[in-house]
Order: structure tokens, then sequence, then C-alpha cells
């Protein structure tokens, strides 16, 4: 895992930027599409609300989520609401193009639809991924099994609220080409720490294909 650290919010952004670029432009230059796994957060909000003004063919982009909270489609803690809010809504977007994980019909029917709709997918081009203080990555927590074959998790007993969620596996991810974790905050100095000495964490158990990244904002 390569570790960059940026004191500078404005650099931060234009780094997280420069690499969806350099991997998007490639994806789509090579085999026409570009598949993007987003994440939710307050990290990803705030990349989101600049990815809009990203120039690109927005007609080849297609979106998926890492995960999602088993909650109403309005409701503040929807994954697919704040990327509705902060980047779909501004983009020549089709709905077509977004892969939406259903988790208002609850954990289990919402991860049989879920793995149905990428089933056919070999690989994504580019996972995006939050860092929790204790090293969860998606909704895959410290202590969960990490180990199955299944491409999407249902979780039912979350350390944090709501307990019940939808999580492609850590398997699933590992498929993916490239895989960046966009993380901010003074509260994560400990997590980057614990990181770099290589201690067993659902994201340090993360190998893409091609690249794994991990930029890092103290803010």
């Amino acid at each position: 895992m390569i570790i960059v650290e940026f004191s500078d919010e404005r650099e931060f952004l234009t780094h997280c930027l420069r690499k969806i670029k350099e991997i998007s432009d490639k994806s789509i230059q090579v085999q026409n599409s570009f598949r993007i796994v987003l994440t939710g957060g307050d990290t990803a909000k705030l990349l989101y609300s600049q990815l809009k003004y990203l120039e690109t063919d927005w007609s080849k982009w297609y979106f998926y989520f890492g995960d999602e909270r088993c909650v109403s489609m309005d409701h503040p803690d929807s994954n697919a609401l704040m990327a509705d809010k902060s980047l779909f809504e501004f983009t020549p977007i089709r709905k077509e193009q977004i892969f939406r994980i259903p988790g208002h019909l609850g954990a289990e029917q919402a991860a049989f639809e879920y793995a149905n709709s990428i089933r056919t997918i070999i690989s994504f081009d580019l996972v995006l991924l939050g860092l929790g203080e204790d090293g969860h990555i998606a909704s895959l927590f410290p202590g969960c099994d990490l180990s199955t074959d299944k491409d999407v998790l249902t979780v039912h007993d979350s350390p944090k609220l709501p307990k019940e969620r939808v999580s492609l596996s850590l398997k699933r991810m590992n498929l993916s080409d490239n895989i960046l974790i966009i993380t901010k905050g003074r509260n994560k100095t400990e997590i980057i720490r614990r990181i770099k000495l290589g201690e067993k964490l659902p994201v340090t158990s993360l190998l893409p294909k091609k690249t794994l990244e991990l930029y890092y904002f103290s803010g």
C-alpha cells in the first residue's frame, strides 16, 4: 500500500481527482467504459462535490457502491442519496449507469439483488473506500469474517448505526484493478500509524490487481 499524507485540503482533493481521471481516461481509452465503486462518508461527499466538474465523457462511466445502510431511500444515512445530491444531479449521467444497493429492501434481499446486478462484471476499474478509525472499510469491520467467497455480504450487527448493512466482500474488492482509500481528520492519525505497522485489519487485507493507495489529509 502506498500512503500519501497531505496537510492541505486543496492538494488532497487535487491528487484524488487526478488519480480518478488517470484511471478513468485509461479505462475509457482501452475498453470504452469506466466502472467505479463509490464510497460514503464526509470525505467522499467533499470529493464528489469537486468530481462533478471533471472533464470526461460521463456517458462511459458506470457507478456502483461499496456498501449501503439498510434505510429508506430518502434517509440522510443513505450513501446513494448522498451521491445523488453531491454528484449525480450535477452531471449528465443516466439512471441506467447507476447500480444502487437497494438497502431499503432489507439486508438479505438487497444483497441478493445487488449480487445479481454485478454478476457479469469481472473486475471494477476503481474502488473508492473511506477509512474508519478502527480500520474498517465499506461495512467490513474488525472481527468480521473476511474469507467468504460471496461477492456481497449482509451485515446485521454493525458496531456503527444503523446495524443492518450490505457490503461488497473483501474478495470482490480484491478482484478490482485499483483501490483508492480516501480519509481525513486528526482522529485518523492513530489508525494510519497502525496501518504503517502492518497490523491485521480489514484495510490492510486489501490486495487489488494493480494499485492500492491511501490518501490522508490530516486536517
